[in-house]
């Protein structure tokens, strides 16, 4: 995750297998992200503007401190991310160096058109600066949010797996997803997949499988023990029968 933040640049431990107990993976659902964003702006929050981003377009924090509008291209309705920040390096490339195309939905369209048409800074970024962000520290507040409204306390970058997630489970193929997220192979976005209980619901119906109930077999004569008495009974007759001739 610090690499993904750009915190540091590179993995230190590479190579290194340890065996640990797997680190609980959190991500919000359609009821939490909802909750999420109606709270945020009904509380005025500074960071309204910057989770709605993160959820729809699965940037990753450095990637969303350095959008520009120079990067949206609404007339064909696609996002360009080419560069990143981090508190320690600033402004650079992305993660892998290489740029990624993120579709413009509808919502989204109308998102960025009304932040475009309302934006208070003068920089050319797409996202105010926030004191806390410029520190590094998004992840505690987004955290502290959460808990305070009562849903899974998740970090920032949970948003981002929250947005993969969602797609992976609206149906959209594996390939798309990849493309959208920067991920050069298909390992590393599943392990973005996480689960998400109520987002699953019902899934498991397309089964139809039917288990037998107690009821069903209250007046049923059960034909294989029946059989068994006729033929003991009829043995037992020829046998007395035979032994009276």
């Amino acid at each position: 995750m610090a690499v993904e933040d750009n915190v540091i640049p590179r993995n230190p431990a590479k190579g290194i297998k340890v065996k640990v107990p797997e680190a609980k993976q959190l991500v919000l659902n359609r009821t939490e992200i909802n909750l999420l964003l109606t709270e945020a702006f009904k509380q005025k929050s500074p960071w309204a503007n910057h989770w709605s981003l993160a959820l729809m377009t699965g940037m990753r924090n450095g990637e969303l401190y350095a959008l520009t509008w120079t990067d949206i291209d609404f007339e064909n309705r696609v996002i360009t991310v080419s560069k990143s920040w981090s508190v320690k390096n600033g402004l650079g490339s992305t993660k892998n160096c290489k740029n990624r195309f993120i579709p413009i939905s509808d919502e989204l369209m109308i998102f960025l058109r009304r932040l475009r048409a309302k934006s208070e800074t003068q920089s050319g970024y797409v996202l105010n600066r926030i004191t806390e962000w410029n520190w590094g520290d998004q992840s505690r507040i987004l955290k502290k949010f959460c808990t305070s409204i009562d849903i899974t306390p998740v970090k920032f970058h949970d948003l981002r797996a929250t947005f993969i997630t969602q797609l992976l489970i609206k149906g959209v193929p594996l390939a798309k997803v990849m493309k959208i997220a920067g991920h050069a192979t298909s390992k590393t976005t599943m392990r973005y997949l996480r689960p998400v209980a109520q987002d699953v619901n019902g899934a498991a119906d397309a089964l139809e499988l039917s288990i037998p109930k107690p009821e069903d077999f209250e007046n049923v004569i059960p034909m294989f023990g029946q059989n068994n008495l006729l033929l003991t009974n009829a043995y037992q007759l020829k046998k007395i029968t035979c032994k009276n001739s």
